[in-house]
């Protein structure tokens, strides 16, 4: 039996809007350090309102694509998805441009995967920033069939095995989030999955910088804020916990953590729309997102094609 979305439509656009806002806000700062960025606030997002999407949603919204046309992950169909939809304007990394360009002459996923970095496979960011969407598949006590699929999405492009943990970890968080699990048990709840130890350790780091309350200049040079899935992750994780009230505080501190600022602010607007909704997202910011042809109507649309499906 084919899987359907397990949750509210509001719970499924705050992930979509949330990782598409996040991208964007997140983009207009990518590279820069948190010592050059202005205080980011409300005012400042008015000024200067996100509006354009880049590599991670437009590959969020193929592995959600997959999910509602297939109820899983199938690695062919999911790679011929983001071939289809590629464009050299949302900005691409590397790493991605040149397992693109192995599909491109018949060389098999894993093959292309593992070839990265010298063997070791890509160890960044990139196959966390678009997982989100498979946790809105699972339930809570269905962890392990989650993680199963995330898995099955992060090897496409990621064979290190950090890599993975970040994919895990990120759809991690976004499953609690969406069953609004308190902050405080995130932590630990995490520490259960199957995580590298580099994530482990990262962990820790982040309930110590919790417990001594650390301003967004000293987390983000205790965390990290690079394109490594152990940083980038765990910023957009602790972001989120640090402000569990608001999604605008959460978005606005993970992109003022500076570093991969989009890939950071799209992780932790996907995991800060699970947790407040579509309901907890400013309008008005929603409102400057492009809306050309796979803009923000584009992206409701889809989830109104999965509460239809489930229905």
């Amino acid at each position: 039996m084919k899987r359907s979305v397990c949750y509210a439509r509001e719970k499924v656009e705050g992930v979509l809007l949330g990782t598409f806002l996040g991208d964007a806000f997140g983009s207009l700062f990518d590279g820069w350090e948190f010592e050059v960025i202005p205080t980011l606030d409300a005012a400042y997002i008015a000024r200067h309102p996100p509006k354009i999407y880049t590599d991670d949603t437009q590959m969020t919204i193929s592995v959600f694509e997959e999910m509602l046309e297939n109820g899983r992950i199938d690695q062919r169909s999911l790679m011929q998805r983001f071939m289809r939809r590629f464009s050299m304007s949302r900005g691409y990394g590397g790493g991605m441009l040149d397992v693109m360009e192995q599909w491109k002459y018949g060389t098999d996923i894993e093959t292309a995967s593992r070839s990265l970095y010298g063997g070791l496979g890509s160890f960044g960011d990139g196959a966390a920033m678009r997982v989100a969407p498979i946790a809105l598949y699972y339930g809570l006590d269905e962890i392990e069939l989650l993680m199963e699929q995330v898995r099955r999405c992060a090897l496409i492009t990621h064979a290190h095995p950090c890599g993975i943990s970040g994919a895990v970890m990120q759809a991690g968080s976004v499953l609690l989030a969406l069953n609004d699990i308190p902050t405080g048990e995130w932590i630990n709840r995490l520490l259960l999955l199957q995580l590298e130890g580099a994530f482990t350790l990262q962990l820790e780091t982040l309930r110590t910088c919790l417990g001594r309350g650390c301003s967004l200049h000293q987390s983000a040079m205790t965390i990290g804020n690079g394109a490594q899935a152990p940083e980038a992750v765990c910023a957009a994780v602790f972001a989120v916990m640090r402000n569990p009230g608001s999604f605008a505080e959460a978005l606005l501190w993970a992109v003022g953590m500076g570093g991969d600022t989009d890939t950071i602010g799209a992780m932790a607007g996907a995991i800060a729309g699970a947790r407040f909704g579509r309901g907890g997202i400013p309008e008005e910011w929603l409102e400057q997102l492009e809306n050309g042809e796979e803009g923000k109507d584009f992206v409701i649309a889809l989830a109104n094609r999965s509460m239809a499906a489930r229905d």
